[in-house]
Parts: structure tokens; sequence; C-alpha cells
């Protein structure tokens, strides 16, 4: 799937082998996936590239009791999810799929960049010394709260739920009277899991 914009950049080429071209600040590498940052006609965008986990790491993963995670697929059904069950999250722009051995996939999303925004880690960072207002204090654990729960009951659990993984947008802050006012984002779902309902154990 591509937007129109990177299908019209692309048109008439393989878009695995023009992600695999793509150049930028890399924010993650290991040996099956690479996650970097990158600009296109003064936008930028994070690419997320998966070139197959290996038998290894499924028969770990399952030797675990784990699902292992084979590609980009869990985060883009993620991603179109959320957004229709009132969950702000990261918009994509190009996804894609190909392989039939599981060990093999190769998939690759792009999404596009949250700007003017700052992970809910850094932000609390300096509380300790430095707190905020009761106010935003109060407002911002009843908007994680609120994410959460939705997620939840739609199904979703993130399997990597940390501050670091909610964005705020830090020009909602300014004016904001309720909780709602505040605008954040839940990003890094590659590990998420969808079901009818979500198991008491990954509610816990």
């Amino acid at each position: 799937w591509l937007s129109n914009r990177f299908d019209a950049l692309w048109q008439g080429r393989d878009p695995f082998d023009e992600v695999d071209r793509l150049q930028g600040k890399v924010f993650r590498q290991i040996a099956s996936r690479r996650t970097l940052r990158f600009a296109l006609n003064g936008d930028h965008y994070f690419a997320k590239i998966h070139h197959g986990v290996g038998w290894w790491e499924i028969v770990k993963n399952l030797f675990h009791l784990k699902l292992p995670v084979l590609g980009a697929q869990n985060e883009w059904r993620a991603l179109t999810l959320l957004p229709q069950v009132g969950v702000d999250t990261m918009t994509p722009v190009a996804f894609g799929r190909r392989g039939i051995d599981p060990a093999r996939l190769r998939s690759f999303l792009i999404t596009e960049e949250l700007s003017n925004t700052t992970s809910l880690e850094h932000f609390c960072a300096t509380w300790a010394s430095q707190a905020p207002s009761s106010r935003l204090k109060r407002a911002l654990i009843e908007r994680v709260a609120s994410m959460v729960r939705r997620m939840h009951t739609h199904g979703v659990n993130h399997r990597d739920c940390y501050l670091c993984h909610f964005h705020l947008d830090l020009g909602s802050i300014h004016g904001f009277r309720e909780p709602g006012d505040l605008r954040l984002y839940v990003i890094d779902l590659h590990r998420a899991q969808i079901r009818r309902r979500t198991p008491r154990r990954w509610l816990v």
C-alpha cells in the first residue's frame, strides 16, 4: 500500500528496492531490522525495514511461548485500527510485505514524522526537581489512562507500553482545559498484538 505521494514517486519501480536505498539518520539497526529518519522534499519520515528474522529467532520465541514478530505487519494493522477507535498515533504513508517463508519475510513501513512533540519520558524527566502544576500532571495521567483503556477495549495491547512511547504535542499544553485537549500519540507498535478481546494477562 502506497500513499499518493509515494505511489507517484516510485511509479514503475520496485518499492522494496527503493526502501533499501533510503538514506538518513539510523536510529536502530540489528540483523533483521533497520529504523531510520529521512527527508523528502522538505518533509521528514521514519522507515522501518525488516529483512526476515531467521528460523533460529522464530524457534527461540516459540520455545519461550512467545509469538515472534516477523515484520512490519503488526504495526501496520495497529496504525490503521487505532485512529478508528479514537487513539492518535503515527500516520502511515507506505507499507509493503513480500514472501512466503516466515523466516525470510521482507517488509517495510514508512510513517510521517511527528513534529513539535516530545516523549513523556523526556517531558517528565525533571519532575522530581521541577514539578509541573498538579492540574497538568493529573491531566496527563488521565489522558494516558484513557488511551490505554481504548486500546485494550478494542483488543490492542502494546507489549512495550512505556512513557517513551507516548509523544506529547507541545502546542497542546498551552491553554488546555480538559485532559482530552492534550494531544498524545502512541508510537512504536511493532510488537503490538490485536485480538477481538484483550486477555486479562495483557491488561495487567
